[in-house]
């Protein structure tokens, strides 16, 4: 932890201007109360803020456990030469002019800077293992009055450990840290990650004794799989919140697939928390709520919780948002209830949501919270205050923080809606330790956020079938782009996935040959690595019964294709067998930069981009993720079974993602699967038509 607890601290680049960010970042270590010895380097000047300065690093005598660099980019690398001499193993690189200024002198720096702190040497410990940056703010640790930063103040000590890809956002989420209640463990803005990246900075945070929730706000990922496994490791004893910037770019122009146009990169965020039990933050809003819930309140421990309001509105809205976080709201036992009967005047609900409505007093809302706490079917609660004239905002804020005192087990959220009458209530509360939102819904919703969240243990480390691997990839080494039909035949022969029977025919008179042998009826599709999707251009014929069918098809479809795509490499006609329509889904792998392959399950056929049912995992998965996965589709309850139809071959489709899984993990050329429709009956699941596009 000698990053953020160093005993001594050189500030490289320390300037005695004032407004420079090497005075800043000195004159926060000197005055925020840093106790460790403080070394300024700078050639020109003898003393800077009274502190000796010094010319290198080098002519310091002891032990330096941190460097802060800030100097220009092109000296940077032999600053950090002068930090290996000194035997200095962390540094934080602030300076920017590196790879993210998108020229080739900044990316040639950069490399040089990862060269030079971390060089490809086998087995052995980096000069620098503890680098971070380049471009970035700096870190701080409160409880250690370390601020090694040109962020204005230390912010509040506490259990969040933030962690950000941009100074900017973390400056953001700080500077409003004492309105919205939220202390810090330890900030770190980590730039653009040339050494460190935020797997490291996540196994230093989930060691840390002092954080108790771990925020992310990140615009790349540097080693998906490597972040899957920490986070998931890490998910057990702590809470991690991702906000991801950045998931709209990839997957809109993959039209090879539906599985790449769906999957997008905001895809893998997805599975990744689904696999690991991270939280997804889907904006600023939601990270910031979910920082503040999960570091201030205790775990609910189950769905079960109760609204108390003083108006009707808010108390609609904070039910259906209920509903959405798959929240319950269970009525109060029959004694509790007839307790708060009493207490409440005859046009009060004491149902759930219990509104005491708009003249409420301090009596009512006492009365309710006493209900609450004594309900042993209610695990957590959401309280809704609107300032009507007679509302004792004050009273029922104290009323709130002394009763949560007393029921310590309980998380509480709360809602006081306004700005001018409940202004400083809401800050007088959120500084008690209790959050306040600003409306019902971010009340009810961060209130979901604190049930257990159940997720993947870590995986068997998957291990290839070698023989199998071979084959594969002897069979896709002499394909680009679409795979033709037969070597998808084949290919998926090697992991037993389900086609029906199918030749390609290169004349008419095959076309006939090939019908007779499969046994009618039959249905015919061109085969061309130009046309993708076939129906769109007439390309496909289905229930075809005679041969004269097949041959009318064969002239339709050569027809269509000479109309519409002319210059396509037409390789012939698909005869496949026609297969009774079944419920249809869809399956499918794509390639993502970060994350390497994910798997698809999704509602099929027509549905597919009308509905978006799509669930995705990052592979390898095994089969109890693969049920995990299609759980997590609306259209499970398809699969189960619905309005009194039979339950579906969920065990054969599970087998199917784990089978795609496998293929693409050994071979990782394949770019994108398609498998769509997939029929799924009560008994079987067969593949109707697929695609492989080699990438």
């Amino acid at each position: 932890m000698s990053l953020f607890e160093p005993k001594s601290i050189a500030v490289i680049g320390a300037s005695a201007t004032k407004g420079k960010v090497g005075h800043d970042i000195l004159k926060n270590l000197i005055e925020e109360g840093y106790a460790g010895d403080i070394y300024p380097i700078n050639p020109k000047h003898g003393e800077i803020l009274g502190k000796k300065s010094y010319k290198s690093v080098k002519d310091i005598d002891g032990t330096i456990e941190l460097a802060v660099v800030v100097v220009p980019a092109k000296v940077v690398p032999t600053v950090l030469e002068e930090c290996i001499e000194k035997s200095i193993k962390n540094v934080v690189v602030i300076s920017a002019g590196f790879a993210e200024v998108g020229t080739e002198e900044g990316k040639a720096l950069e490399e040089k800077i990862q060269q030079i702190a971390s060089p490809p040497t086998p087995n052995a410990l980096p000069p620098i293992p503890n680098l971070v940056g380049p471009n970035c703010l700096g870190i701080l640790r409160p409880s250690f009055k370390m601020n090694a930063s040109f962020a204005v103040h230390l912010p509040p000590e506490g259990s969040v450990a933030l962690i950000s890809q941009s100074g900017a956002m973390a400056v953001a989420v700080m500077d409003a840290s004492e309105e919205i209640g939220i202390g810090y463990s330890l900030i770190a803005s980590i730039g653009n990650k040339t050494v460190m990246d935020e797997s490291d900075f996540l196994l230093i945070a989930g060691e840390d004794e002092k954080t108790r929730v771990i925020g992310f706000y990140l615009e790349s990922i540097n080693d998906g799989q490597r972040f899957l496994k920490t986070c998931t490791e890490v998910s057990a004893t702590k809470k991690i919140v991702i906000l991801k910037s950045g998931v709209s770019e990839h997957g809109s122009e993959a039209a090879a697939s539906h599985t790449g146009a769906l999957a997008g990169s905001d895809a893998s965020i997805d599975a990744l928390c689904a696999q690991s039990g991270a939280l997804r933050a889907h904006n600023m809003e939601e990270f910031v709520d979910l920082l503040e819930v999960l570091s201030t309140q205790p775990p609910l421990p189950s769905a079960n919780i109760a609204i108390v309001t003083n108006a009707g509105g808010p108390g609609i809205l904070a039910t259906d948002a209920a509903a959405i976080a798959h929240l319950q709201m269970p009525a109060l036992s029959e004694k509790i209830e007839v307790e708060l009967k009493k207490a409440l005047p005859p046009a009060a609900s004491t149902k759930n949501p219990i509104d005491v409505v708009g003249d409420a007093d301090l009596l009512r809302y006492e009365a309710a919270l006493k209900a609450v706490g004594k309900d042993s079917n209610i695990d957590g609660v959401a309280i809704l205050l609107t300032p009507q004239v007679m509302t004792p905002v004050a009273d029922i804020t104290k009323l709130i923080i002394d009763w949560q005192k007393k029921y310590t087990t309980m998380p509480v959220v709360t809602s006081f809606m306004g700005n001018e009458n409940v202004h400083a209530e809401k800050l007088t509360i959120q500084q008690a330790g209790i959050p306040c939102f600003e409306t019902p819904e971010r009340a009810v919703a961060a209130l979901g956020a604190l049930q257990n969240r159940p997720h993947s243990p870590l995986p068997t480390p998957y291990k290839p079938d070698e023989k199998r691997k071979k084959a594969a990839n002897e069979i896709l080494d002499s394909h680009t782009d679409l795979i033709p039909e037969d070597a998808v035949e084949k290919l998926f022969a090697l992991y037993d996935i389900p086609l029906p029977a199918q030749k390609i025919a290169t004349t008419e008179d095959e076309a006939v040959q090939y019908a007779g042998e499969i046994g009618y009826p039959i249905i015919a599709k061109i085969s061309s690595p130009q046309i993708l999707h076939k129906t769109d251009i007439g390309a496909v014929r289905a229930h075809l019964e005679t041969d004269d069918d097949v041959r009318s098809a064969w002239k339709e479809i050569m027809g269509n294709v000479q109309k519409h795509n002319p210059s396509a490499d037409i390789r012939g006609i698909l005869i496949q067998k026609y297969l009774d329509a079944g419920n249809e889904f869809i399956v499918g792998a794509t390639s993502d930069p970060a994350f390497g392959h994910l798997v698809m399950a999704g509602l099929g056929g027509i549905y597919t981009e009308l509905l978006n049912d799509t669930a995705f995992r990052i592979a390898p998965i095994d089969t109890e993720e693969a049920y995990r996965q299609l759980q997590d589709l609306i259209s499970w309850e398809l699969l189960l079974g619905m309005r009194g139809g039979k339950q579906l071959d969920i065990e054969d489709i599970a087998k199917l993602l784990v089978s795609v899984s496998q293929m693409v993990t050994e071979c990782p050329q394949i770019k994108d699967i398609d498998l769509n429709p997939v029929f799924v009956h009560e008994d079987n699941v067969i593949v109707a038509d697929a695609k492989v596009v080699i990438g």
